[in-house]
């Protein structure tokens, strides 16, 4: 039995921007031959992935609303929604294997389980953290005055300070990681 949810422009909020679980909304129309042919695999892939991946289908012609704000013009169009915003998209009918390697990429960028969802987390930290960090070190190099303006060396201060927690922070990503 297909676990696609139906949904309108009235429950986009509540069942896309507002669910736990990554969201694939396919905007279709009962006239389109190609958005016909995708469905099957859609009901296939809702059942495969239930409590994991949330699949949803809007029809364009009765929900115009999200439609255009989404601006889609040619249908089928799949939009993959994590975290309440619109992280990717498929246009067209394409195959199940597609489809499923767009589904296990996103779970994998937006995992839903925790310790999966903390390493995104330390992942993205550590990563930005690190590119900040260098950037804050070729500022020092070129700042005058650096010693003398206190604002200047307490900056320099909490940095320092920040890259031992990201040293620690890398640490538990590569004991997460381990496990």
């Amino acid at each position: 039995m297909s676990k696609i949810v139906q949904i309108t422009d009235q429950t986009f909020e509540e069942e896309v921007f507002n669910s736990n679980l990554p969201t694939e909304v396919d905007f279709w129309a009962p006239w389109c031959g190609p958005c016909k042919m995708v469905i099957p695999i859609y009901e296939k892939l809702s059942e495969e992935y239930e409590g994991k991946f949330k699949f949803c289908m809007i029809n364009v012609d009765e929900n115009q609303r999200m439609a255009t704000q989404y601006q889609i013009m040619s249908i089928p169009m799949q939009k993959y929604f994590a975290n309440g915003e619109a992280v990717d998209e498929i246009l067209g009918a394409v195959p199940e294997q597609t489809i499923r390697a767009k589904v296990e990429d996103i779970l994998k960028r937006f995992p839903t389980d925790e310790r999966g969802s903390l390493k995104v987390l330390l992942t993205s930290w550590v990563e930005h953290n690190k590119q900040n960090n260098e950037k804050f070190r070729k500022w020092a190099e070129k700042a005058e005055d650096i010693e003398s303006d206190p604002i200047y060396s307490s900056t320099l201060r909490a940095i320092e300070e920040l890259g031992k927690t990201n040293e620690r922070l890398s640490q538990i990503l590569s004991e997460l990681q381990e496990a």
